[in-house]
């Protein structure tokens, strides 16, 4: 076996816990760690030697699965919030440090610790419901949550009995602007306080006495524990994790823990592997992955038509050079292409699911993320999925072949299919993914869920355009409703996320694609005064404007003067 440190080179294990988190919660970045392969290096695929540093979240159980790799847990030390606990403790989308050896397969090894640390816990203070319905923003402890029907882990609650007042803990990814992408929520009990416990991670600012304020919040820290701070003192501009209660709108703290950015833990020379979502983004040579610095210019891309962008969730492997992640791969690890359907046949690593208007072939490898929302089987295995079942299917295209991100099992209903146009033919049919579908009588929407009527929706159409189409109960191959969608962000981009980011830092990677990738924009439709503007059919085909770059639309412009090999 290699002997292959995963996680963080402190001075404590305590510390270690502290930056286990995914950060960025309660104002910005953050930390988190965890086990990860790398299919291009290594003997058998796995990345090797030591000072290894790497971050993702639990994919599956038989110990766990992180990043790829399967690691027994048999005789782990396993810690969730500082204390020891078994692996009961542990759940899909939670980010995990795993210290430990990996085997010559790189697919296999064996953990001997196993760190988890929330990233927010309090009350949902509002509900702001996506105009889809597939995405919810809350608000915890002054925090945005964005959470997906589909790519959110819930425990004990799900999407829709979310309600405000319930206390939950939330793992997830910052987006760079404050809000966090929610990969985990779990509900939990109330202890000793009519608001319940509560964990924050922020900035300290306007420190006076025994009180500073942590975002929207004021903390009183004047019976806290403060052995995790350096020297014991607090000080403005300090990244901290607050735990304590919720009283009468201040959080009364018990325990305050200093926290440091990622990239001050990592050696010159090491093999590095982060995930999470992309930020500060301004072009392929400059933009950061939960708070490290990455130049992607001379990676592979995975897959190869990969379009990065400010949001997109991916997992960058590379080495750190004392400042900048120079990556050797990008690879995205939330995919576009949707589908809910039921199963036709089960193979040994694949699904055919059957819609009205045909079959679908997806392909499941070692990182698909399996969630059973029937409560059938915890944990669900690709063996518990059966003919008939209906899925909720996340995939990417690689090559010909759709491989699922995520698969949840639910109960049955509409048909729905998100991938990109094949084919059309005006006013009459849409084909993707090998299904075409009369779009008669259909309603349509752009990408901001606004209605358009049928001759503007296909004004603005074009090949290799993200569209989904809604096939309702009892399906039967008519497209019910079809709708543009969002290339380059997920469920609640649109809605509830910051795109000024992208506006001011992408411009130059949007000057040089606009050269070469005009003629493949399906971008306008969606512009926010397209619905009230039906006599300006023509308005869509014109996306190489000078002052367009700025509008709401552009993250999904193709990269592909600049995607290098792929």
């Amino acid at each position: 076996m290699k002997d292959i440190t995963y996680g963080l080179k402190l001075t404590g294990l305590i510390l270690a816990v502290l930056l286990s988190g995914c950060g960025g919660g309660g104002g910005g970045g953050g930390d988190d760690f965890a086990a990860v392969s790398d299919p291009g290096t290594g003997s058998g695929g796995g990345i090797g030697g030591t000072g290894v540093t790497s971050s993702g979240t639990i994919d599956g159980f038989g110990s766990i699965f992180v990043n790829g790799i399967e690691f027994e847990t048999g005789q782990a030390e396993i810690l969730a919030d500082g204390e020891s606990v078994s692996e009961d403790a542990l759940g899909l989308g939670m980010v995990v440090l795993v210290k430990g050896t990996v085997n010559d397969d790189g697919a296999t090894g064996t953990a001997s610790s196993v760190i988890f640390d929330d990233e927010v816990q309090g009350p949902i203070e509002s509900i702001e419901p996506g105009q889809d319905g597939d995405s919810l923003l809350l608000t915890i402890l002054g925090t945005p949550v964005i959470v997906e029907r589909t790519g959110t882990v819930f425990d004990d609650i799900t999407f829709d009995s979310l309600a405000i007042g319930d206390l939950v803990e939330v793992s997830g990814f910052p987006d760079g602007s404050g809000t966090l992408r929610a990969t985990r929520v779990e509900k939990k009990t109330r202890t000793g306080s009519s608001a319940g416990d509560v964990e924050l991670k922020g900035t300290v600012a306007n420190l006076a006495g025994s009180e500073f304020t942590l975002g929207a919040y004021t903390v009183d820290f004047s019976a806290a524990d403060l052995s995790e701070v350096s020297g014991g003192m607090i000080s403005d501009g300090m990244r901290v994790e607050v735990k304590g209660t919720l009283e009468n709108g201040r959080i009364l703290a018990s325990r305050v823990e200093q926290e440091d950015g990622i990239a001050s833990l990592l050696d010159e020379g090491d093999d590095v592997s982060v995930q999470g979502s992309i930020t500060a983004y301004a072009g392929r040579g400059s933009f950061r992955v939960n708070g490290v610095a990455v130049d992607a210019s001379g990676a592979s891309l995975r897959p190869a038509g990969l379009v990065l962008g400010k949001g997109q969730i991916v997992e960058v492997r590379g080495s750190w050079n004392g400042s900048v992640l120079t990556a050797r791969t990008v690879e995205a690890r939330r995919g576009r292409v949707e589908i809910e359907a039921a199963v036709a046949s089960v193979g040994s690593g694949s699904l055919i699911l059957q819609l009205a208007a045909g079959t679908v072939e997806v392909q499941l490898d070692v990182r698909t993320l399996l969630e059973d929302d029937t409560d059938r089987a915890d944990p669900m295995t690709l063996a518990d999925i059966a003919s008939g079942d209906f899925l909720e299917v996340e995939a990417v295209m690689v090559g010909s072949a759709l491989v699922a991100t995520r698969i949840d099992r639910d109960e049955t209903d509409d048909d729905v299919v998100q991938a990109p146009v094949e084919s059309f033919a005006p006013g009459s049919t849409v084909t993707l993914l090998g299904l075409t579908y009369s779009t008669a009588g259909a309603r349509f929407e752009d990408r901001n869920d606004n209605p358009v009527t049928e001759a503007q929706f296909f004004a603005a159409l074009q090949v290799g355009a993200l569209v989904k189409i809604k096939d309702e109960e009892v399906a039967d191959g008519m497209a019910d409703e079809v709708e543009f969608e969002f290339e380059g962000g997920l469920d609640g981009e649109l809605e509830f996320g910051d795109e000024s980011d992208d506006e001011s830092e992408s411009d130059d990677d949007r000057e040089s694609d606009d050269d070469s990738s005009s003629d493949d924009e399906p971008d306008e439709p969606n512009e926010p005064n397209e619905p009230n503007e039906p006599n300006e059919p023509n308005e869509p085909n014109e996306p190489n404007e000078p002052n367009e770059p700025n509008e709401p639309n552009e993250p999904n412009e193709p990269e592909d003067s600049n995607s290098g090999p792929g």
